[in-house]
Parts: structure tokens; C-alpha cells; sequence
């Protein structure tokens, strides 16, 4: 049962801590300590305050929602599981759902429909559905969320199940049908090399260290894998001026498009077509957003070779996501 201010009062007494204080040290706790322990504590007893509705103004005023967001990104599932649970519980509150959409939520909760977590799992799901307003809907019921959403439907565990299905029921045939815009992107995914491995490959066909344009073919390709670090993020921005906040101060910060596109230039400069390449034309997109801590898989492929060389690549992260792909015309310069 919900508290109302009056049982507030009678529950801390007359020289009781008051709900706005006592919230205020749990967050100031949860934001200094160094205790693993007393850090999972901390936000399981702020997640525990959000489902009473008349903490809301004081969470919002302590800027706890942000915690919670924060702590969706950390590698600590118990900090995760808390984090999520607070999301879906604040997530009903108008104010509060606006708030959490505008500062990137759909991406942060739909990042965890991976997670083998069951709890983790049913706050992601809930608080997506509960996010829906006219405005959000596109972007949640997107075929990226539906497709993970059709596959929880298939999970043997039968909580995720009903409520992932629960969900799919919730959707317009239409937007379910959009899922299928999906199968375009796993063409030419597979168009190019397989699943991603944990260390960096390059082309089993042929080498291509002495190559020049007359033995180049159509078809021969490469490929490299690199972890963006948030470092890397941090140092290109520094290079570059580009301090804009979605790269250096999300919760989980986004890498530049020119930084994708150098791993790209990299790789045309010195594997294939490799040194003396001249990039004289270029057409890229950017279709997903590239995270800290993602791992990037760069592949470019020859698709003719005359006097001007025609190359398509793509940047795929964790094996699924493309958030890179284009064309461009080279040269080959004789050094």
C-alpha cells in the first residue's frame, strides 16, 4: 500500500529522519562508498523507494534517476538488476517517463533483453512497455526490440515467455511486419564475414601485403576487430574539439562516425588495396549508434577493379548491430 505523508510522519517519529534526508544520504552513500557490498545495498534500498509514488518528487529532485540509468551500463549484474527494478518501477509516473526517455532509457533497457538475467529481464521488458506513449512508440517498438522480443517468446523459462509475448500482443501487425526490414541488414551482414571472435583476422583467401591493382579481384576482402574503449572516445574528442556530451559524458558514450570511418581508412590504407590507396570518393551511413566497449568488426571488400577501384565496407558491432556501412572509388598511387 502506497504511502501517504501523513503515515510518513507517524512511521519516523517526531525527531525522525525525514524520507527527503534519509533519500538524500542513500544516494550520497551510493555515490562515494567504495564498498561493493554497501554500493549493491545502497541502490536495492533506493530501487525499494521507487515504487512508492510519493517519493517521487524527492527522487527526482536528488537526481536518482540518473543513478539508475547510470548503473544499467555497469558490469555488475546485481548493481544492474536494482538499477532496472528502479527504472520500472518509476517508470509508470508521466514526469518520470519523460524524463527517462529523454536521457536515452529505450537504448540503456533495451541493451539488457541480451541478459541471461531472469529478473534483469522481466524489469527490461516491463519498463519498455511502460515507456510506450505516442511519441516513444516508434522507437520502442522498433524491429531491433521486436525481433529480441520474438526470440524471449521462445524462452523455456515461462515468465519471460508470457511477458515477452505479452509485449509482441501489444504491437500492430504492421509494426510486426517491419521485422522484416531485419532481413536485409543479415544479407549483407553475411555478405561479408562471419560472427565476430575475440582477436583480430584478417582475410584466409589470399594475402594481400604486395598487392597491386592489376592482381586485385573482385571479391577479395579484410577484416580487423577493435574494442572501442571509452579511452579511445575521450582521445579522439580531444584531437578532434568534438566534446559534444554524447560522447564523452553519457552513461555509456557513443563513438564518433569519423572515428568508425577512420578504422575504415586504416584498414583501405594498408591491408587492401593497402599502401598508396586514395580514397576519391565516399557514401556512408551510420544506421545504429557505436558504444564504449563495444567490439567493431571492419570489413571492406573489393567489388571492381579498373582504373578506379570500387570498394564496399561495413563496421559491425558485437557481431549484430551495423553502425557503419558505405562505398567508396579509390586509386591506387605507385609510391
Amino acid at each position: 500500500m502506497f504511502s501517504t505523508k501523513r503515515q510518513l510522519i507517524k512511521r519516523t517519529g517526531k525527531n525522525g529522519i525525514g524520507r527527503y534526508d534519509f533519500l538524500k544520504l542513500l544516494a550520497t552513500e551510493y555515490k562515494t562508498t567504495k564498498s561493493k557490498d554497501a554500493k549493491e545495498q545502497t541502490l536495492a534500498n533506493l530501487a525499494n523507494f521507487a515504487y512508492d509514488p510519493i517519493n517521487y518528487g524527492y527522487i527526482r529532485q536528488l537526481q536518482i534517476i540518473d543513478l539508475f540509468l547510470y548503473a544499467l551500463s555497469e558490469n555488475n549484474p546485481r548493481l544492474v538488476r536494482f538499477a532496472i527494478g528502479g527504472i520500472c518501477n518509476l517508470s509508470l509516473d508521466p514526469i518520470n517517463k519523460l524524463y527517462i526517455l529523454r536521457n536515452r532509457g529505450v537504448e540503456l533497457i533495451s541493451a539488457l533483453l541480451s541478459s541471461e538475467d531472469e529478473d534483469i529481464l522481466l524489469s527490461a521488458i516491463s519498463s519498455l512497455m511502460f515507456l510506450i506513449t505516442s511519441d516513444s512508440r516508434s522507437k520502442i517498438i522498433s524491429p531491433e526490440i521486436i525481433k529480441q522480443m520474438m526470440k524471449l517468446s521462445s524462452s523455456e523459462n515461462i515468465r519471460i515467455k508470457n511477458l515477452a509475448t505479452t509485449f509482441l500482443n501489444n504491437c500492430e501487425a504492421s509494426e510486426l511486419e517491419s521485422v522484416k526490414e531485419q532481413t536485409g541488414i543479415m544479407k549483407l551482414s553475411r555478405f561479408f564475414t562471419g560472427f565476430f571472435k575475440n582477436y583480430i583476422k584478417t582475410s584466409k583467401v589470399r594475402s594481400f601485403a604486395n598487392t597491386t591493382t592489376k592482381n586485385l579481384r573482385e571479391g577479395d576482402q579484410v577484416s580487423v576487430f577493435k574494442i572501442i574503449t571509452n579511452d579511445d572516445i575521450l582521445k579522439f574528442a580531444e584531437l578532434t574539439g568534438d566534446y559534444n556530451p554524447i560522447h564523452t559524458e553519457s552513461a555509456r558514450n557513443i563513438a564518433h562516425g569519423a572515428l568508425l570511418n577512420g578504422l575504415v581508412s586504416g584498414l583501405i590504407g594498408t591491408k587492401l588495396p593497402g599502401a598508396g590507396t586514395v580514397v576519391i570518393e565516399q557514401n556512408l551511413t551510420f544506421p545504429k549508434p557505436c558504444y564504449a566497449g563495444d567490439t567493431v568488426e571492419v570489413t571492406v571488400k573489393i567489388v571492381s577493379v579498373r582504373k578506379i577501384i570500387k570498394c564496399v565496407y561495413m563496421c559491425i558491432a558485437n557481431g549484430d548491430r551495423v553502425v557503419l556501412e558505405g562505398e567508396a572509388k579509390l586509386m591506387r598511387k605507385m609510391l
